[in-house]
């Protein structure tokens, strides 16, 4: 093909790019091709792209364009307009639309492989880029391949680097390979103007045309200036062509490039008020002779990018802010590029400008463009008259900047805020942000005491509605920060204050993780009654399943994390989701629900790993780590919780500590390292103690109760609870409750201890399996010891069945063991379920519910391919050929035993 030929000294390139297409029908890909301007990327895509309608492939392209930077969705809608994507599919979330086009693609792909290619994919708008990432992430079972091209400017290798895609640099010709192409496109350049050329060029294919060009027309005088960089050299190359040019060509010229529109009526009504004189289409005749434009009757677009910078760069600052007050005047007053362009054309603070832009950018922000939305409110910020709504307003730009995911705009907008002159509220918005976003902290007492008086202060300033906002993202940092009674109670005052209803979820959330004892029947209350509301939304749903959480009733929380999660599989957002995702693997691991818990701690360190959240992450790794203790992979938990342990200790958050110790306990209780156990779980429980947390201790009160039965501590662990009693008591809290009732059990004498096992198994550990099995594993013992060994198989038989059921393999295997010793011949059968991958468990489960491979793939953010792809590894592994046999094997309860 004669754009393949056409290539010099780009081998390599193309066989990267070809080995892609030639595996397209068994396994997908995403590449971006990164370099800078002129490099070659074009001319690679196009390759491609033409190899691949060689054979057949359906090839839909797209170019990024800045006047679209602004407008979501417009770069997906113009590269899916033949791929019969329906208009409302990109209408919804940013979740919904990339799991349409995600499914899109690879129905569309079914039938014959698919290329997605974009071109100046830097200038695409941000909600496009983000599916088209979400969907590059996902090409592994579907014949489609995603290409695309992107500068190498520090913009685009930012948006680059946290887009995860797999990136090829471009790099600059050879010195073989540019000699080469220059004889081909100046073959009649003398001796030392080739050498030139080459030298200025540097292996940049578009230097080496247009040096060429220049030293053809023997002009010398830009070839001299070799102190300047590449592409300024090849502005100025630009620039001496337009120079050349009419006046009003040139000022059509220069409106197009401000502009970044290329709609020609704007641009000429602009152009002719600028001017002071009528300047029509025509006047574009002489750029598109030159080659600098191209135009139809509609549009007009510059043929190389940097032929855009360089007519904006010969243009004074002056000129440029003329340029952008008459664009402004020929836009209605609803296009919010209206302010954007009086913005451009302030030289001074001006607070109606700067209202008008972050108002402008809090309506981008909502409709998901988000670069804008940040670009807006710092100019906003730095347009604002008043020194504190400056600050304030740089604070919100930081919160777009970590929505985007744009950690060096983040610092340097935090830096720039710091040195403003804070309100005493802001200055507490820009204390906490900063800690949870840059440095991930979310513990520490330090000015929590001033909290209450911020938050009467914002409500009298910003009202009650922005005060609870505020106070919603602040609560979790009270939770993991042992804070004092004395600096709980005036909060707790400030935030009756508050003029909202006392069921409003984020009052209900606020207190529970501010005040989970003093509070913690309140909220039980206000749970019960708001679990059944029907008007509660899933964002609310996960507040509540927080609060739950927080006060220890787990079995509600995991049910309420579970509504949260599906209601944000369907409408988003996708880091709310994350969070979800981390509070259920908690609940579960609360609850030993192994199998539940590994998919949903997979899951959500995925998710929030992609949504750059990685506090979360950190997180997720620690729960994680319990829950593969409690299923006795106690070498993979303890690594999880060596490396939570240090990041949270490199951090300072130091109460979450309690969580790599949880996980640390369950891997010793698993091994049946009993001393090592309690070591491992006291620390919790002592204020002396760097992992200290006065809440998640009665998280760890059973695990510490079993490890203290089985070493012989039970008069220690009388201890412990006696002084627990009366906090477990004030705060109502099941779990505490729950851990009593066991310890009461086990540590009682035998007179008495068959009537606490039989009321604690009859009221108290209802809704928790787990716990129910291990006190029933304690009471066949106590029975067995007793010689009542036929009394005892039955409880022991139970145990064995729930510790089963749910995953708790160790637990298991004692409680047989302990029933083999009572007299019974019995075996566990191996479980095949645990062969599967913590994705192919999901997916097999979801199956059992009766789910299509497309409701899968929606709920699991994959295409119906990638289901079919892991179907085709489940089903060996399992033993099994069809779906029947699958939902029979997962319904099935585990008490399968071999007598």
């Amino acid at each position: 093909m004669s754009i393949i030929r056409d290539l010099v000294g780009r081998d390599a390139e193309l066989r990267d790019l070809f080995s892609l297409l030639d595996g397209v029908k068994e396994n997908g890909g995403a590449l971006v091709l990164s370099g800078a301007p002129g490099v070659g990327k074009s001319a690679l895509l196009g390759a491609a792209t033409a190899e691949a309608e060689a054979r057949g492939t359906h090839v839909l392209t797209v170019t990024g364009v800045p006047a679209e930077v602004q407008v979501p969705y417009e770069g997906l809608r113009r590269l899916l307009a033949g791929a019969g994507l329906a208009p409302g599919d990109l209408d919804g979330g940013a979740l919904h639309t990339a799991m349409s086009v995600l499914h899109r693609l690879s129905a569309l792909a079914g039938d014959t492989p698919v290329v997605l290619a974009v071109e100046d994919a830097h200038w695409l708008d941000e909600p496009s880029w983000e599916v088209l990432a979400f969907v590059g992430r996902r090409l592994r079972s579907d014949a489609v391949v995603l290409l695309a091209t992107s500068r190498d400017d520090a913009d685009a290798q930012a948006r680059l680097c946290s887009s995860g895609l797999p990136t090829l640099t471009v790099p600059p010709l050879t010195d073989q390979a540019a000699a080469e192409l220059l004889a081909r496109i100046a073959p009649d350049l003398g001796i030392a103007l080739r050498a030139r050329v080459l030298a200025e060029a540097v292996g940049n294919p578009l230097a080496l045309r247009e040096f060429a060009a220049l030293a053809s027309r023997q002009d010398q005088e830009l070839l001299a200036s070799s102190r300047l960089p590449l592409t300024e050299r090849l502005e100025r190359a630009f620039a001496q062509a337009l120079a050349a040019l009419p006046a009003g060509t040139r000022t059509l010229a220069l409106v197009a490039a401000v502009n970044e529109d290329d709609a020609i009526e704007e641009n000429t009504r602009a152009a002719s008020l600028l001017a002071g004189t009528p300047i029509d289409t025509t006047a574009l005749t002489p750029a598109i002779r030159t080659g600098l434009v191209v135009a139809d009757a509609v549009r007009v677009r510059f043929r190389h990018p940097l032929i855009r910078s360089a007519i904006v760069q010969a243009a004074g600052a002056d000129l440029l802010r003329d340029v952008h007050a008459a664009l402004a005047a020929t836009l209605p007053d609803e296009d919010d590029r209206r302010i954007w362009h009086r913005a451009a054309a302030a030289t001074s603070h001006d607070d109606d400008i700067a209202a008008g832009l972050a108002a402008a950018a809090l309506r981008a922000h909502a409709r998901g463009a988000s670069g804008f939305a940040l670009e807006a409110m710092e100019r906003a910020a730095y347009l604002s008259a008043d020194p504190a709504r400056r600050g304030a307003r740089l604070i919100d730009a930081a919160v777009m900047a970590f929505d985007l995911g744009d950690r060096a705009t983040l610092e340097r907008l935090f830096g720039r805020a710091e040195d403003a002159d804070l309100a005493p509220i802001d200055r507490s918005r820009l204390s906490y942000f900063r800690g949870t976003t840059v440095h991930y902290v979310w513990t520490g007492v330090d000015r929590l005491s001033e909290l209450a008086g911020f938050l009467d202060e914002m409500r009298a300033r910003d009202g009650s509605t922005f005060a609870l906002s505020w106070l919603t993202m602040v609560s979790m940092r009270w939770f993991f920060s042992n804070p004092p009674l004395d600096a709980r109670a005036p909060l707790l005052a400030a935030i009756e204050r508050l003029a909202v209803s006392p069921d409003d979820p984020q009052i209900v959330t606020s207190i529970a993780l501010i005040a989970p004892v003093e509070r913690g029947r309140q909220t039980l209350a206000r749970l019960d009654a708001l679990s059944r509301a029907s008007w509660v939304s899933p964002p609310h749903l996960q507040l509540l399943a927080m609060a739950a959480s927080a006060i220890g009733t787990f079995p509600l929380a995991a049910r309420l994390y579970a509504e949260a999660i599906t209601g944000m599989r369907s409408r988003g957002p996708f880091g709310s989701l994350a969070q979800s995702l981390v509070g259920q693997a908690t609940a579960a691991a609360r609850l030993a629900d192994t199998r539940l818990g590994i998919v949903a701690a997979a899951e959500a360190r995925a998710l929030a790993t992609e949504t750059r959240q990685p506090q979360w992450v950190l997180t997720a790794d620690a729960v994680s780590a319990e829950i593969h203790a409690l299923r006795g992979d106690t070498s993979t938990a303890r690594d999880l919780a060596a490396q939570a342990g240090q990041a949270f200790l490199s951090i300072g958050a130091h109460p979450m500590l309690a969580l790599v110790q949880l996980a640390r306990g369950a891997a010793e209780l698993a091994d049946g390292t009993f001393d090592a156990a309690w070591d491992a779980l006291r620390p919790i429980f002592d204020p002396t103690e760097i992992s200290y947390n006065q809440y998640m201790r009665l998280w760890a009160l059973p695990h510490l109760a079993e490890a203290a039965l089985h070493s012989g501590r039970q008069q220690e662990l009388r201890a412990v609870a006696e002084e627990l009693a009366p906090i477990i008591e004030e705060s109502g809290s099941p779990i505490g409750h729950v851990a009593l009732a066991y310890i009461r059990a086990v540590t009682a004498p035998d007179e008495t201890a068959e009537q606490l096992f039989t009321r604690a198994l009859r009221e108290d550990l209802v809704g928790w399996p787990f716990e129910r099995a291990r006190l029933r594993h304690a009471w066949g013992a106590w029975l067995r010891r007793q010689r009542r060994s036929t009394e005892a198989r039955a409880p022991l038989r139970a145990a064995a069945e729930t510790f089963d059921a749910l995953g708790a393999v160790p637990w298991a295997e004692r409680a047989l063991r302990e029933l083999r010793a009572s007299g019974e011949r019995i075996r566990r059968r191996h479980d095949t379920r645990d062969r599967l991958t913590a994705q192919e468990l999901q997916i097999a489960q979801l199956i059992a519910e009766g789910l299509t491979n497309r409701d899968i793939g929606q709920r699991l953010f994959v295409s119906p391919r990638t289901v079919s792809t892991h179907l085709s590894r489940i089903f060996p592994k399992l033993g099994i050929t069809t779906r029947g046999e699958l939902s029979r094997l997962m319904a099935a309860r585990e008490g399968d035993y071999i007598i």
